[in-house]
């Protein structure tokens, strides 16, 4: 595993940023060349796509930034909506594992982004069914869209539930093709990590190969061409073994070797002491599997065109954890800057196996007419979201008598870790007796419906259109949420020892191997013989239960006008929200499933303005202000105290507890934005711009770490901050058939820089802190595509960079975690070797830099590091 020091990634970074812009320099000085044939190698999709972004980013209204999906040139890494997205100015990944799962837009949370597939609003269950409303993207492939559209400022004609920005994904139009389309692409995965090879997986493993295959078919038809229909399909196999190693606690000494409550002690030495040392091994096997079918009509001497989509995408993972733990006493020996000695209290052996399930689909039909003057645009669709996982779950614990271990200072090596060097009796790892610490079942499930429609007629309100216009309509939404929790829990203190052993594995910063349950025999032999906790599986079960329904209605009026040179369009959206939440009642510690229900609302008017000058020489200035909101999500609402062991993020905690808090106030935030757009030859362009948000009633989510008879809790529960705001600065850089030295090339390059403040009160007092949630401070894309006509095929590259941001606050500074920086480099290369037969090769995460989790004041300390290796992808494609 390499870890990139931050010195290196600004190096990385400065390359990029000099090199690329050369590439620009060089477009402008060949800006003509009457012997290039800039379109060779390049599919149809490509060509047409890029021109169709090109021209409505410049007549758009709101700032827009967007990307075009092709099956040839888009690579794997990208191959789901969330990797395309963050190839975008601004757009950083919240990555699940070794890939993007959620998209945060100009460091907003993803749950403050709204995301519709052609205008509709897709229903979402988040991460686990926890009740959020940012929308898993990595589920949805990208060869369902023509293009990915990002919008950042708002028009009242856009949902006005959105601070960060619009997801929109434009879905192939068959009518937008020349010629009947036919892609078939199947693939072999090699995964570089072993791990332990899945030698404890509860589902059976192999160590390093998948396979994948998908097929898009698009075609018109019937006289005249007035019917078309696209078709796609995909499955996937794919391993994703890991190995995750954290310490996501820390002790404060005096020199006196005294223990302190945190750092800000003004006693405290300047060491932070690990309290535990913590070693996973997971063995993951991921499916996808889904398709979608669009019919369209464009009925034949009319202004009419329908289409009705239809879509099925799902997501299975099993996933099984095998995780060992040394936890500390309160006392450290010979403690220096280079490290120290503790005395181990506890040994810990734990078990959990996984088996994910997701699935999104939907229907949306379209009707739209128009004539020289008017148009009016019906639309409608229900999108379902579901998720479900049972998951066993299983720990031992040991308590030996006079062990203790020496550990040294991490390094760039250990990725920052302080990793163990010795113990000083080590047969007590695996011959201490141990008794049974945790033993249960959890079934989850989650439910999403979403019925959305709206209505929309503008007249005299086109691009081309001058003089007064304008454009009104009104959507409604109905949402519908369910969660359901059953768990069993077992009684404890058996003796364990028979149904552990020693698999050989010794993880990275150990000196030994570490007993590991076996689950086989485990489940075989004992588990059928555990005495059910009833109480307490009742009141868990009963806990983790609600409902949540949210209607809405919001009626809009958007006037513009128009010359030559300039646009305004002033408007105004009315929100009208009314939820409901039933959760269970809980009484003096006792739970019962008769629901309560808990009404609410509120109401606001949402007023917006865009300027737009043109200038000479295809320069363009945008302004906009906007007012828009950020709902509380179904979860902070409606959610009572859930207990939740094995579905983190990260690995760090054990087990989290989680509480809902229905006094939530919505968050109102007045976005103002100034743009600066320079558009060149038939694709270039070069921005520049600088935006602010000053966000009132902010949410977010209080985490206090708690341990419980060494079970480490993640304790969390939203609030509303007292206000925070966001400034930050924007470029973009891109061109299409660049003639460097002879060569062709199409780069891109951005650059997003932010700053951010929030304040928040809490029982601990007031603090103010120099980010928002999920805010890096820096975001830099950059890639180029080669054209290689000698092999009539192309070399690609794509980078990726965003800064380290919080994930979570504590009560106090020392509670703060986050992510650290992480850069992605990933390489592709393809070559036609028949007129239909098209062979491409990828490496995924060239550089092998690695996801790693960071704790305390200030995000100083690395908590976990992750290593999921890299990936390549050998494609045979036939179109």
């Amino acid at each position: 595993m390499l870890f990139l020091s931050p010195a290196r990634r600004v190096r990385l970074a400065a390359s990029a940023a000099c090199a690329l812009p050369l590439l620009f320099v060089a477009s402008a000085a060949n800006a003509e060349d009457p012997t290039a044939d800039p379109e060779q190698t390049k599919s149809d999709i490509i060509v047409m796509g890029d021109r169709a972004i090109r021209s409505d980013k410049e007549q758009s209204t709101s700032v827009r930034d967007s990307i075009v999906f092709d099956d040839l040139e888009t690579l794997s890494a990208d191959g789901s909506v969330a990797g395309q997205l963050i190839l975008l100015p601004g757009i950083s990944a919240i990555e699940d594992g070794d890939a993007p799962r959620f998209v945060s837009i100009r460091g907003i949370s993803p749950d403050l982004n709204q995301t519709t597939i052609d205008g509709i609003t897709l229903a979402t269950i988040g991460n686990d069914g926890e009740g959020s409303r940012k929308v898993n993207l990595q589920q949805i492939p990208s060869e369902l869209a023509f293009h990915n559209d990002v919008y950042k400022t708002f028009t009242a004609e856009q949902n006005g539930a959105a601070i960060g920005g619009i997801v929109d994904i434009v879905t192939r139009s068959a009518f937008a093709l020349k010629r009947r389309y036919v892609m078939v692409d199947g693939y072999g995965i090699y995964s570089s990590f072993r791990g332990d090879g899945g030698s404890n997986a509860g589902n059976g493993s192999t160590p390093h190969f998948g396979a994948g295959g998908k097929m898009v078919f698009a075609d018109k038809f019937g006289a005249g061409d007035q019917f078309g229909v696209v078709l796609s399909a995909r499955y996937e196999n794919r391993i994703r073994n890991s190995r995750k190693w954290w310490q996501d606690t820390k002790y404060y000494f005096s020199d006196a070797g005294k223990k302190l409550a945190g750092p800000d002690d003004p006693a405290w030495n300047g060491i932070a002491v690990p309290y535990n040392h913590s070693y996973g091994s997971y063995t993951n096997r991921l499916q996808t599997a889904g398709s979608s079918a669009k019919f369209e009509w464009r009925p034949l001497g009319t202004d009419i065109y329908a289409s009705l989509l239809r879509f099925n995408y799902r997501q299975w993972e099993s996933s099984t954890m095998n995780k060992n733990d040394y936890y500390t006493k309160n006392s450290v020996s010979d403690l220096t800057a280079e490290g120290g000695g503790s005395d181990i209290n506890s040994l810990y052996s734990r078990y959990r196996y996984d088996t994910w399930n997701k699935a999104t689909v939907g229907a949306i039909g379209n009707v739209e007419w128009h004539d020289d003057r008017s148009s009016l645009r019906v639309r409608g669709g229900y999108t379902r979201a579901r998720y479900d996982n049972t998951q066993p779950y299983i720990g031992v614990r040991a308590y030996p008598t006079g062990l203790s271990l020496d550990w040294a200072a991490g390094n760039d090596g250990t990725g920052g870790l302080p990793y163990v060097t010795g113990i000083n009796k080590p047969g007590l790892v695996l011959g201490s007796p141990y008794k049974l610490s945790t033993a249960q079942t959890t079934y989850r499930m989650a439910n999403e419906g979403l019925a959305n429609a709206r209505v929309d007629y503008g007249w005299n309100a086109e691009p081309e259109d001058r003089g007064f216009g304008f454009v009104t309509g009104i959507e409604f939404r109905n949402l519908e949420l369910s969660r359901n929790v059953d768990m069993t829990e077992y009684k404890l203190g058996q003796a364990m020892n028979a149904y552990l052993y020693d698999p050989g594995y010794v993880p990275v910063g150990a000196p030994q191997s570490f007993p590991w349950v076996d689950w086989a025999r485990v489940k075989k032999e004992l588990w059928p013989k555990f005495v059910k906790d009833v109480p307490n599986s009742t009141y868990d079960s009963i806990t983790g239960d609600y409902r949540y329904t949210e209607r809405l209605v919001t009626p809009f009026l958007s006037l513009h006008y128009a010359t030559d040179d300039t646009t305004l369009v002033a408007g105004v959206r009315y929100d009208h929200t009314r939820f409901s939440a039933f959760q269970p009642t809980i009484t003096g510690g006792t739970a019962s499933a008769v629901m309560t229900r808990n009404k609410g609302g509120y109401q606001y008017l949402l007023p917006s303005f865009s300027g737009i000058q043109d200038f000479a020489g295809g320069k363009k200035l945008r302004f906009s202000y906007s007012r828009t909101l950020g709902r509380p999500t179904p979860g902070n609402i409606a959610q009572p105290e859930s207990l939740n062991c094995g579905d983190e993020d990260s690995g760090g905690a054990d087990c989290s507890i989680s509480r809902g808090n229905p006094d939530l106030r919505p968050r109102r935030s007045d976005n103002l934005d100034v743009q600066f757009e320079q558009y060149f030859h038939k694709d270039g362009i070069i921005s520049l711009g600088a935006f602010a948000k000053w966000i009132k009633d902010d949410i977010f989510t209080l985490t206090t770490t708690q341990l419980i008879d060494d079970v480490n809790y993640r304790v969390r529960q939203p609030l509303n901050a007292d206000n925070s705001r966001l400034y930050g600065v924007e470029f973009q850089a891109a061109d299409h058939d660049v003639n460097l030295f002879g060569q062709r090339i199409d780069p891109f390059f951005n650059a997003t820089w932010l700053k951010g403040r929030m304040s928040i009160t809490s029982d601990a007092g007031t603090r103010t802190l120099d980010r928002l949630i999920y805010q890096p401070k820096w975001i830099i894309n950059g890639g180029a595509t080669l054209r290689l006509p000698a092999i009539d095929g192309a070399f690609r590259t794509t980078v990726t960079h965003r800064g380290s941001y919080m994930e979570g606050i504590g009560e106090t500074a020392q509670d703060d975690n986050g992510r650290a920086e992480l850069t992605t480099v990933n390489l592709g290369l393809w070559h036609r070797v028949t007129k239909h037969v098209t062979f491409k090769y990828e490496i995924t995460n060239l550089l092998n830099d690695q996801p790693k989790f960071l704790v305390g004041n200030g995000l100083r300390y690395v908590s976990e590091v992750d290593d999921y290796g890299q990936g390549a992808f050998f494609h045979i494609m036939l179109r």
